[in-house]
């Protein structure tokens, strides 16, 4: 498979997409692995797995697979404070969602969820426009709907993807965004990213060895931006659902958000901004809040 190198350094694999009509089910394990398309677990070593391959399988055969170009000149932009490896606690003064830690002898391999794209509308900023993300993190993997809205309510829309930088899967409000991340506990940690527009029946994805640790945290939800400035504003999002979400470990499934820690996004006088609002174990929502 030829291979592009990231702003890291990191080996980026650029698997060719599956040509019109391959059909996931048929396909042997090289085939799979030469489009970059995770293989199908052991349904009697892990059944939960399997048949979440099967059902996303299913889902996306007949979507448009758009070849990846990423741009890696972004790949590590710094979207969290310094902290120990492996672990990536939400500021409360950024974020709003849930996190959860496991542990270093079972940690997180996996991470699947579904998200709506908001619409944004401005709020005043001396600095400029509204910088806003939705994300969905596996330890240090990220995956970013990156968007910003300015005082003449004009929004940019965009994904990124840590280690890789910006992804040309197109994105506007309004979408319904799904992401699959997979992180090997391998040395090289390899990482393994599909990502699916389900307005637009349009999928990506990629393989990246990016030295990382094995995953510790598991967290999504929304955060604010710019990163050069503090107490940036929060735009007005009005309400992001985050839903399908599975997570995994090495000893099996693991739900999410139930179980995990809540993070209220405050500004630097503590009043609220945004809320997590939990709907099932394994769906929540982010609220807009600030008057």
């Amino acid at each position: 498979m030829p291979a592009q190198e990231t702003s890291g350094g990191r080996g980026l694999r650029d698997c060719p997409p599956p040509p019109e009509g391959f059909d996931p089910f048929a396909a042997s394990k090289v085939d799979l692995a030469r489009h970059g398309l995770p293989l199908r677990p052991d349904s009697g070593a892990q059944p939960d797995l399997a048949a979440l391959w099967d059902r996303l399988a299913g889902r996306y055969r007949d979507f448009e697979h758009i070849e990846p170009r990423p741009g890696t000149a972004a790949g590590r932009k710094p979207t969290r404070k310094a902290v120990p490896p492996g672990l990536l606690p939400l500021d409360p003064q950024e974020s709003c969602g849930y996190s959860r830690f496991g542990s270093q002898a079972t940690p997180f391999t996996a991470l699947f969820a579904t998200w709506t794209v908001p619409d944004l509308r401005y709020s005043a900023d001396p600095y400029g426009p509204d910088y806003f993300h939705t994300f969905v993190s596996l330890g240090f993997l990220d995956i970013h709907t990156e968007m910003s809205v300015d005082s003449a309510q004009q929004v940019t829309c965009g994904l990124w993807a840590a280690e890789v930088g910006t992804v040309n899967l197109p994105v506007n409000p309004g979408d319904v965004l799904s992401g699959s991340l997979c992180l090997d506990t391998n040395p090289a940690g390899t990482a393994h990213y599909f990502l699916a527009n389900q307005t637009t029946s349009q999928t990506v994805n990629f393989t990246v060895d990016t030295g990382f640790p094995p995953a510790v945290t598991i967290a999504a939800g929304v955060s604010r931006g710019g990163w050069d400035h503090p107490n940036p504003s929060l735009a007005r999002f009005g309400v992001v659902y985050f839903d399908e979400i599975s997570a995994y470990s090495t000893s099996g499934s693991q739900p999410f958000p139930a179980g995990s820690d809540a993070v209220t996004m405050v500004d630097q006088n503590g009043a609220t901004l945004a809320k997590p609002d939990i709907l099932t174990d394994y769906t929540f929502k982010a609220i807009f809040v600030a008057a």
